[in-house]
């Protein structure tokens, strides 16, 4: 960044004032003198050479940053420019190979979760997500986003795009508390579990003990003991368990559609599976 001419003078005087050789040049401190002079007129040219310098280094970073790179993240960025209008077609074009919409419309920008990984044999995974809290891409939607990436890719790369319902938590624990706070244990035990599944970065994993953590972190809970938790993708209705009938299974679980929501099977409910158990 571009010093200050005020700056640059003081630096002079510092370096002056520490070279032996320069004890006997005249320092006079009136605006008018020679020395003063001089030091206006190197110090205004560093200036003016440091802001050319930040203004090219400026344009170096705009251009890298508006041109393709085929990575992980630069497809994870454009993502979030995909444009989607339900009775208008949003057509990506490249330009100068940088992809681009006319015009961009940041209301038609959907997407609000995304995920990008790179498989073997140059196939790209790619899990998004719309809306807050998430939910799945409509087939329009998704068929529309298949198209942009396909538009965009680099050649040899597929893209393999995933949009799916939430997967689902079934929770099954006894949960013992400080009697005092009966009559509203339950409300902030499921509130807990809530916020914990919607704080789980997309596309990361569930971990049994910060599940646990989560729930003894609520204020009148003094333990935990789980009997089942199992987590099935929204189209399956099989659970993979990471507990079963008290037994850990599995310390954590990747997530088919990228989130999880509680379970929405009827007598699945964190309402049905929670036993409150006062000590």
């Amino acid at each position: 960044m571009a010093r200050s001419i005020n700056d640059i003078q003081t630096q002079i005087h510092q370096i002056v004032a520490s070279q032996s050789a320069l004890s006997a040049l005249n320092l006079s401190p009136s605006q008018t003198s020679i020395y003063q002079e001089w030091e206006y007129i190197v110090a205004s040219e560093l200036n003016y050479e440091e802001q050319l310098r930040d203004q090219f280094v400026d344009e170096i970073n705009t251009t890298i940053a508006q041109h393709a790179v085929g990575t992980d993240q630069w497809v994870y960025d454009q993502s979030f420019l995909f444009q989607y209008d339900s009775s208008t077609p949003q057509i990506i074009s490249l330009v100068d190979y940088v992809p681009t919409y006319n015009p961009v419309d940041t209301t038609k920008q959907i997407i609000t979760r995304c995920s990008v990984k790179t498989q073997p044999a140059r196939i790209v995974s790619v899990k998004v997500a719309k809306q807050d809290p998430p939910v799945a891409l409509t087939t329009s939607e998704l068929s529309a986003f298949q198209s942009y990436l396909d538009t965009i890719s680099f050649a040899g790369v597929q893209y393999s795009v995933i949009s799916a319902n939430a997967d689902k938590l079934y929770f099954k624990a006894n949960i013992y508390y400080n009697g005092q706070y009966a009559p509203t244990i339950q409300t902030v035990v499921i509130n807990a579990i809530n916020t914990f599944m919607a704080s789980l970065p997309f596309d990361g994993v569930v971990r049994v003990n910060a599940l646990i953590d989560a729930i003894q972190a609520t204020t009148g809970v003094t333990d935990v003991k789980i009997e089942n938790m199992g987590i099935r993708a929204d189209s399956s209705s099989t659970y993979i368990y990471l507990v079963q009938n008290f037994t850990e299974n599995l310390i954590s679980l990747p997530l088919v559609s990228g989130y999880i929501v509680e379970e929405t099977n009827s007598g699945f409910d964190f309402a049905s599976t929670l036993t409150f158990i006062p000590q």
